[in-house]
């Protein structure tokens, strides 16, 4: 039976109202599909790069100081210590540190140059654990051997040990990182009051001085450090001897700065896995040279304030009243047993040896 012209007309109708709601499903569909096609085939989300090493995948690490970490370093735990919000920024920060968050940390496995020293490891720690006690001070050894670092120098080792030590000891404000190689030699120097307080780092620091990268007459820089820094920027206490920065012993200050600096220093593309003759301390020195920012963050002493060497003139060798001797290149003409047994034995004296003019 034939249909009539109204019913047709009807059903003609409502097929040309449900086009366009076929064309918005259709067109909804045709974005999910291709949504999906680009979480799954498309770029690796940014979350996911987290979980690819360059090798073999990282495993989870419990920070400790026998265990070795395998894996790339910056995946350990220990690379996301805290700054307090009172550090935190660019700012800084201008406050007189109590003695009890001031460590001092040895970050060695005890081999290199220093192994021609019989026992000097052992010497060293348990002599800076009886200078920790009497100031009240935080001693800790970490063992360098744990960290992977690749194919870099050995020394190299040290910066992850920094970390580390931020992280162990939440309230550690300054870290103090000084080589094996060193004798304190005065145990009644007092760190607050003559290096690390801003009373201190304002009379001591050298301002409008040239950063050198070799000979000053053979080699100048013409760039200088600050001169008028804030002492509240300072984050970075460091000397430098006749050629270059020497991070021997090194102060690190807890703030957003020098996470970002250990950070910048240890970029394996950029820094740490190129050939640098003096590694880490060929890093620090790059980064000064060629950023002002950096510069504005680090205070560079007069050498002898905390890092004498064995031998030297009254710039830069060791005279009484100096805090502690270095035993800085004593392997070029093999002194360093002979040197360490000389100073050793003058530990803590009183009487006139090396005065200031000799």
């Amino acid at each position: 039976m034939l249909r009539s012209f109204p019913a047709l007309a009807s059903n003609k109708m409502q097929a040309l109202q449900s086009l366009p709601r076929k064309s918005i499903i259709l067109a909804l569909s045709i974005v999910t599909i291709l949504i999906v096609l680009f979480r799954f085939y498309g770029d690796v989300p940014v979350d996911y790069y987290r979980n690819y090493a360059p090798a073999e995948a990282i495993a989870p690490v419990v920070t400790n100081n026998d265990k070795p970490q395998p894996g790339y370093f910056k995946a350990q735990p220990e690379w996301d210590w805290q700054v307090p919000d009172y550090s935190n920024g660019w700012q800084g920060y201008a406050r007189k540190p109590r003695n009890r968050d001031v460590l001092v940390l040895t970050a060695s496995d005890g081999g290199g140059h220093n192994s021609a020293i019989p026992n000097v490891l052992e010497r060293v720690l348990d002599d800076r654990e009886k200078y920790c006690q009497k100031h009240g001070y935080t001693n800790l050894w970490l063992n360098t051997s744990r960290y992977d670092i690749g194919e870099a120098h050995r020394t190299w080792s040290k910066i992850p040990a920094v970390a580390e030590a931020f992280y162990l000891y939440p309230s550690a404000e300054w870290v103090w990182l000084i080589d094996t190689d060193i004798i304190l030699m005065t145990p009644e120097y007092d760190l607050v009051n003559e290096v690390v307080g801003p009373d201190a780092i304002k009379r001591g620091i050298m301002r409008d001085t040239p950063i050198l990268d070799g000979q000053l007459k053979k080699n100048p820089t013409y760039i200088n450090t600050p001169k008028n820094p804030r002492v509240e920027d300072i984050d970075i206490l460091i000397t430098q001897d006749h050629q270059s920065v020497n991070t021997g012993s090194t102060f690190f200050r807890r703030s957003a700065f020098t996470r970002y600096l250990l950070e910048t220093m240890t970029d394996y593309s950029m820094l740490m896995g190129k050939e640098h003759t003096g590694a880490e301390q060929d890093a620090i020195k790059h980064l000064m040279l060629e950023h002002q920012l950096v510069r504005n963050h680090v205070g560079i002493y007069p050498q002898r304030k905390f890092n004498a060497y064995a031998q030297g003139g009254n710039n830069m060798g060791y005279r009484d009243g100096d805090l502690l001797v270095h035993f800085a290149g004593c392997w070029v003409g093999g002194k360093c047993q002979e040197w360490f047994e000389e100073f050793w034995g003058k530990k803590g004296h009183k009487d006139v040896w090396r005065p200031e003019g000799q």
